[in-house]
């Protein structure tokens, strides 16, 4: 990893960071239900909240929120992940989920799961060269015309 990107895992969101986050989330997000501080404050105690960031740059780059799939503990399920606008086409996607991989292999993990828009194909590329398979599509999974690609990663020994 280049020492002008580097991973912080948030375990705690300060009143200030969690106006840069939920900006963030709308920038990602717009109008389809963009996370706020009642999700992001337990996803960090609770899951992890894993940012990317550039140095000297106060707000992270890019955000990957996880949590552990209840039924099947060995998974880890990616509630949201994104690339800020303004540092998209750059090739960090690909690198921070490589760190975020990393990550959750350490934590145990042996499985990774995520859904993704349909019609972002960029992400559905870079979740597929990083081993992801597309297991089914789910009609409306977020409402009428929210359909999702659900995705899975397992490691192989």
């Amino acid at each position: 990893m280049s020492e002008k990107y580097y991973v912080e895992v948030l375990t705690s969101l300060s009143p200030e960071m969690q106006d840069i986050m939920m900006e963030l989330e709308k920038d990602a997000f717009p109008g389809i239900g963009a996370v706020d501080e009642q999700t992001l404050v337990p996803i960090a105690r609770f899951g992890k909240l894993i940012v990317y960031r550039e140095t000297g740059d106060p707000r992270p780059i890019a955000v990957c929120e996880l949590m552990r799939e209840y039924n099947a503990p060995q998974r880890a399920y990616v509630f949201g992940y994104y690339v800020r606008s303004d540092q998209q086409g750059k090739g960090i996607g690909q690198k921070f989920f490589a760190e975020v991989m990393n990550i959750i292999d350490k934590d145990g993990f042996d499985q990774i799961c995520l859904t993704v828009d349909v019609s972002n194909t960029p992400a559905v590329k870079v979740y597929e060269k990083l081993g992801f398979e597309i297991k089914e599509t789910r009609e409306a999974e977020y409402g009428k015309g929210e359909d999702r690609y659900y995705m899975e990663w397992r490691k192989t020994n």
